[in-house]
């Protein structure tokens, strides 16, 4: 029988036995530090989709970001609007800066006509950044559709601004709107390498698909990734905290080593939009842990 004693004495001795220490304590202070395969750099970036502060000015959703230690935010127009003049961007980006943050990308943008397609373009430009989150869409029957003309047009943009297009995938509740990363590649793939794609790992699982093969299958094409996990794998599935979610996101970040994304994984927390500090803390220390303990 193992009592209380016993259960701690062989706890102990085989901890002790794992680390090289005796039950005094450590040999020394760098014994207690993590292992020099967590200091292992990865080719991706973490970052905070813009959409997760719908509800927040810029200087708090900058206080939030610096909080739970991430260095880069995907710009939304409600946190440096598409008019901006270059006197706001260089304030935005000096804002950024006072709290350790980079803004990297914009959008998602959605995009109906040529002229907002243009303007985009002309705003991601002025901001100084190399990735459009974009959703190119028409009016049919008063539901967005999927644009193949203004993909085209899309398509000459990215030559002329050298600037990275990617389509943000919107799962079951838009099926006729970039369901899926297979359906926004059947339109793009003859197109150019900058138009790509937005994974959201969320919205993939959603439409009862595996963000881990859109990973493998479209890495080429992935200019930027919405990370997240959700309640289920189908249309009544909802962001939830990443910890608590379905999807295996062990299973994504051994995908994006194996592949070798280089872009950034942003989280969009779309739950709690009017208090999301807490979710936000959870999802970003779950990512991190996972991180580090498949460097082990």
């Amino acid at each position: 029988m193992t009592t209380r004693r016993s259960f701690f004495k062989t706890a102990g001795l085989g901890a002790a036995a794992i680390t090289g220490t005796t039950l005094s304590g450590c040999k020394t202070i760098a014994s207690c530090d993590q292992s020099s395969d967590s200091d292992q750099q990865d080719s991706f970036k973490l970052g905070l989709a813009g959409y997760t502060f719908v509800k927040f000015k810029l200087d708090e959703t900058l206080k939030m970001v610096e909080k739970v230690g991430v260095n880069y935010l995907c710009i939304k127009d409600f946190h440096l609007p598409q008019d901006c003049t270059p006197e706001d961007v260089v304030a935005f980006h000096k804002k950024c800066a006072e709290h350790n943050v980079t803004g990297y990308g914009c959008g998602p943008i959605y995009m109906e006509t040529a002229e907002a397609a243009q303007k985009a373009f002309e705003y991601t430009q002025r901001v100084g950044v190399k990735t459009l989150v974009g959703v190119p869409y028409k009016l049919i029957d008063k539901k967005r559709v999927e644009n193949q003309e203004l993909l085209e047009f899309i398509n000459e943009l990215v030559k002329k601004y050298d600037i990275k297009y990617a389509i943000h995938n919107h799962g079951p509740d838009m099926p006729e709107l970039f369901p899926n990363a297979e359906s926004c590649m059947k339109r793009i793939a003859q197109m150019d390498q900058r138009v790509g794609l937005c994974l959201d790992i969320g919205h993939e699982y959603r439409d009862g698909r595996c963000p881990v093969a859109a990973i493998m299958k479209y890495h080429d094409r992935i200019h930027d990734m919405h990370i997240k996990n959700v309640s289920d794998g189908s249309k009544q599935g909802r962001t939830i905290e990443m910890s608590r979610g379905k999807i295996n996101i062990a299973s994504v970040v051994k995908a994006l080593r194996k592949v070798g994304y280089s872009g950034v994984c942003s989280l969009e927390y779309e739950k709690d939009n009017t208090a999301p500090l807490a979710g936000v803390a959870e999802s970003i220390g779950y990512f991190k842990g996972v991180a580090d303990a498949g460097r082990a």
